[in-house]
């Protein structure tokens, strides 16, 4: 076997000609000097096979001539992604698989990139700088510092130093607003912020976090920013797992390239944008961006759907004895609970032009399906107690409301309850399971089965109105009545009254 070539600008017209079947790797044709640029926060694999993948594509097609990303490294643990960046002049692989088929595209799109956890200075004076148009972020819900209420957690350790030491801040929201304030002393405008974290109104989030830093430091440069700086709301999907070293072994032997910061994903991807933007940005909508004013009604579409049916199938397919989402969907059994569940919520969804709703599910089914991209049942089924508020309760609420039948979601619930039943039971599988509030919910859920009277587990874990409640336990206790008595060696359930009951 050949050695590898290695990813780098010296190497791209060797690694141009490498293919599989039909496929050739696709690598940069454009020019990667930047006149006006993007800013990154959090160059993780989400980003990489996200947002650098669109403004690849544009600038693959001459529509985005001198956009580019600078990525900005916040934490220690990103100098690892860095250092390979680095190494490879900031080139990497996304490696698509869908079933059998593969696909390989060397993306160019970042083009720099500053590790602020060392170099801060250099981090403000890329933010700062006038060619700097657009600051993006994927940093995850807890890098916005916000508490449950969408106040500032001012208490915050990051906040609490950054508010110390505004020179040398280390939370996001500190790092945004001290070059915001730098702007704003040179005399420059202001610059679009655009969350892509996989959060609903992630935007608004955004603007709570940077607006409320903001006020504890200046309130006239709040006002400010409230004039100079937009927010755009933003919904994002892209299915990218975490690499493990076998696969990375496997995409070396397959093309012949070694990648220190190899993507893996799976081919689908979507982007839901609000167009509210101060300085500017390059025609996303010409790669299959959606430029939308009501990205709120794709969110709901999302996490009912997508996030909500992941939860729902969790339980079920575990009390089975499945272990990945795509093994659980080679049950037909399951496939139908699926698209039975899927049905209920979406009859609660806000219409959307151009949107079939059942097609949605059907893509949403086959990538599920894609066992190219395994993912694991008990990740899924973590942390419910918070996952079910947002995907479960609000489609809960709107047919309760309009009087139609709960089917699937209290089966989901009553699922969700013999799991948790069956961990009490079960300790090598109760210390795999995170929830924060798993003592108490497993407790909850034996109570429940023993009883059969599921409204003390409803109570604590849904909030629903005296006369909702009502009627979703009388559901729910017939649920778990005529689910069968789970035999826990197999982990089988069966699914045969689910279907019936009104």
């Amino acid at each position: 076997m050949r050695e590898a070539i290695p990813l780098n600008t010296s190497y791209l017209s060797a690694i141009s000609l490498k293919t599989i079947g039909e496929h050739e790797v696709e690598v940069p044709t454009y020019s990667r000097t930047i006149t006006r640029r993007i800013c990154h926060l959090g160059v993780g694999a989400f980003h990489r096979s996200h947002q650098a993948v669109y403004l690849h594509k544009l600038l693959q097609r001459g529509l985005a001539q001198g956009w580019g990303i600078c990525g900005i490294g916040l934490r220690p643990e990103d100098q690892r992604v860095h250092q390979a960046l680095l190494r490879q002049d900031y080139l990497f692989s996304v490696w698509e698989l869908e079933g059998t088929n593969k696909r390989s595209t060397v993306i160019g799109s970042i083009m720099d990139y500053v590790d602020a956890s060392t170099d801060i200075s250099a981090a403000l004076a890329v933010l700062s700088d006038s060619e700097t148009c657009i600051v993006s972020l994927t940093i995850t819900e807890a890098g916005y510092c916000l508490l449950a209420n969408g106040d500032l957690n001012q208490q915050h350790e990051d906040i609490v130093h950054d508010l110390a030491h505004l020179d040398a801040p280390r939370s996001a929201p500190g790092l945004i607003v001290r070059a915001l304030q730098m702007r704003r002393d040179l005399g420059r405008k202001g610059f679009t912020l655009m969350s892509c974290d996989n959060l609903i109104e992630n935007g608004h989030r955004l603007r709570d976090s940077v607006i409320g830093f903001s006020k504890c430091i200046d309130p006239e440069l709040a006002q400010w920013i409230e004039r100079e700086v937009s927010f755009p709301c933003s919904m994002v999907d892209r299915i990218t797992p975490a690499l493990e070293p076998a696969q990375r072994q496997q995409f070396e032997n397959e093309w012949g390239v070694k990648d220190d910061a190899l993507i893996m994903c799976e081919s689908w991807q979507q982007w839901i944008l609000e167009d509210k933007f101060v300085a500017g940005r390059p025609e996303f909508e010409q790669v299959g961006v959606v430029i939308s004013k009501n990205v709120p009604a794709y969110e709901d579409m999302k996490v009912g759907l997508l996030n909500g049916g992941h939860s729902a199938l969790s339980h079920i397919s575990l009390l089975m004895g499945y272990s990945q989402v795509h093994e659980a969907l080679t049950d037909s059994r399951l496939r139908a609970w699926l698209v039975g569940y899927m049905q209920e919520v979406s009859q609660t969804l806000e219409p959307i032009a151009g949107i079939n709703f059942s097609d949605y599910q059907t893509s949403l089914i086959r990538r599920f399906s894609n066992p190219a991209i395994a993912d694991r049942l008990t990740r899924l089924a973590q942390d419910s107690s918070a996952k079910f508020q947002q995907t479960l309760l609000p489609p809960l609420v709107k047919r309760l409301s309009l009087g139609l039948s709960t089917t699937h979601l209290a089966a989901t619930i009553a699922f969700w309850i013999h799991y948790l039943g069956m961990l009490k039971s079960s300790n090598a599988d109760r210390d795999a399971y995170l929830d924060p509030r798993k003592d108490e919910l497993i407790n909850l859920a034996a109570h429940a089965i023993d009883s059969q009277d599921p409204s003390a587990f409803v109570a604590a874990t849904l909030q629903l109105s005296p006369a909702h409640a009502e009627r979703f336990n009388a559901n729910l206790a017939l649920q778990l009545h005529s689910i069968q008595k789970i035999d826990v060696e197999k982990h089988a359930v069966s699914l045969e009254s689910t279907a019936q009951q009104p």
